[in-house]
């Protein structure tokens, strides 16, 4: 374990997932083509393909098989963050570092490139290289994990919850707040995990650890961002932070720093638990996990 880099291995399978995304992104010089290329370039740690490469690796399969996939989770993640960044929605000027899409294209070319890279996710998906019914299964879940059940309607939440959430109790709160950090956040992780897995023919009972992995990994990462969007080097953050200034529901504004450390622990340890059914193969998944705590930004 004390062999690999975590943070070497994360840079060289970012720059993988790079070097394919400039490859699949249009070429074209409309706006739409400019600006799905500006958000999905501009930067990006790429934990969701890379949890794609992970679970498809896992079961043996090579990273160049699963790649679409892998490219068609980042264009999905990279549509919600546009049209998160949005007036209506966290108005935010500033994404890993540059003016975000709207402040550089406008609105109007902002949502129709979200809406181009959301399209466009579920064609790139089918150019992976895997048995039909498998790719159908994998844009099943891309869709789910994704849709009005999934990141949508976390997402919802954490808007319609912006500056109401203060007036009510702490109960409720508690179980809104672990809706929106399972929804808004772990379920695109999750799914990512689950179509790597289910591209490389995993079974039923690997799919189920790698699930739970996820959902704990998604949660954890949630609180940490909350946690950074307040404490974090702004320059590292590449954004000034938006939550206190938009009164939002996060772990941090409710149970304080010091707990919300606490529960993002607890949640890497269920998740580190979880994938020991793996043994020595998932070594890479425990100190991802530990990176996704520990992180600076």
């Amino acid at each position: 374990m004390k062999n690999i880099n975590i943070k070497t291995y994360l840079s060289q399978k970012a720059e993988c997932v790079n070097i394919a995304l400039k490859k699949f992104l249009p070429k074209d010089n409309s706006i739409i083509s400019q600006g799905m290329r500006y958000s999905v370039l501009i930067g990006g740690k790429r934990l969701r393909p890379i949890f794609v490469i992970l679970a498809a690796e896992l079961f043996g399969v090579k990273s160049k098989d699963v790649m679409p996939a892998a490219c068609a989770v980042e264009y999905l993640h990279t549509y919600s963050l546009v049209h998160d960044d949005l007036p209506a929605m966290d108005n935010d000027d500033l994404r890993r570092g540059m003016p975000t899409n709207h402040k550089k294209f406008g609105e109007a070319s902002a949502i129709l490139c979200g809406d181009a890279l959301l399209t466009e996710a579920f064609n790139l998906i089918t150019k992976s290289k895997s048995k039909p019914e498998y790719i159908v299964e994998a844009i099943q879940i891309l869709s789910t994990y994704s849709g009005y059940k999934g990141m949508i309607v976390g997402q919802g939440e954490d808007i319609f919850q912006t500056g109401k959430w203060s007036e009510q109790k702490k109960t409720f709160l508690d179980k809104k707040l672990k809706f929106i950090q399972t929804q808004k956040t772990a379920a695109l992780i999750v799914a990512s995990l689950k179509i790597g897995a289910i591209l490389a023919g995993a079974n039923k009972k690997s799919i189920e650890a790698l699930k739970e992995y996820g959902l704990n990994v998604g949660i954890a990462f949630q609180i940490m961002d909350d946690i950074l969007d307040v404490y974090a080097d702004k320059k590292l953050l590449g954004k000034k932070g938006s939550d206190i200034d938009n009164d939002k529901l996060t772990a941090l504004l409710l149970y304080g720093k010091d707990l919300a450390r606490k529960k993002a622990n607890l949640h890497l340890q269920k998740a580190k638990k979880v994938i020991c059914v793996f043994g020595q193969k998932a070594i890479t998944l425990d100190l991802l996990a530990d990176y996704i705590v520990s992180r600076a930004y």
